[in-house]
């Protein structure tokens, strides 16, 4: 698979780009800015606005200072076959993070009770900026920026994975159940490298927040 080329080889700008894209989840090492509790509407708020903002300046990065290309950071039309791909993967991924989740403990935060009591206007706005923004930060320009600096795209994919697995410790822990967002990230991450669309691994990742963010909780408050 070719290694695409943005206008401007800059490789500072590269790793400034980088560092903005996979370092922003270190902000909520801060004492006071969050707990990184999804039952807390502060907290959802909070992690909203810092990921708004962090995707605003990769973009400018990305867009005005690298001179990247939509199409080369896989932005591009949303296609049947792309969104069959993305439900297609969706299910794999709920298949195999559901079968994990028996043998390891889930965060109680999780609560459903809990997570109903959260506006759903506020859970909406997490679920949809966290599709947008994580799958362009770690996906879009992280998977494409990297395969530029290493020249594989297989590296380049391991790497974003990584990263991505390691930025859900504060709402996991350091612990075995951190092997669910990997899960759900190596499928995000081998959609984005079958497909090269950035909008499928969006849809993917709001199907897959927005079922135990969204649905579920609505569900059991209702009861």
């Amino acid at each position: 698979m070719p290694v695409s080329e943005p206008g401007v080889r800059g490789t500072p700008a590269a790793i400034i780009g980088l560092l903005v894209a996979f370092g922003w989840v270190f902000l909520f090492l801060v004492p006071g800015i969050s707990a990184h509790d999804l039952t807390n509407a502060r907290d959802d708020i909070i992690n909203t606005v810092v990921k708004l903002s962090v995707l605003l300046i990769l973009c400018v990065i990305a867009f005005a200072i690298r001179q990247w290309r939509p199409s080369e950071l896989g932005i591009r039309a949303l296609r049947w076959g792309d969104v069959s791909a993305a439900v297609g993967a969706f299910i794999i991924a709920l298949v195999v993070s559901g079968a994990t989740s028996r043998f390891v403990a889930m965060p109680a935060q999780f609560d459903m009770h809990k997570l109903a009591a959260v506006r759903f206007a506020v859970r909406f706005g997490l679920v949809l900026t966290a599709a947008v923004s994580e799958e362009f930060l770690y996906r879009g320009y992280g998977i494409e920026e990297l395969a530029h600096l290493t020249g594989n795209y297989s590296i380049a994919g391991l790497l974003s994975l990584l990263i991505f697995t390691a930025s859900h410790a504060g709402l996991y822990g350091f612990s075995r159940s951190l092997i669910i967002p990997c899960l759900v990230g190596a499928v995000l991450t081998g959609l984005y490298l079958w497909r090269r669309n950035l909008p499928a691994c969006m849809l993917m990742h709001f199907l897959m927040d927005g079922l135990f963010l969204l649905l579920v909780p609505t569900l059991a408050g209702a009861r």
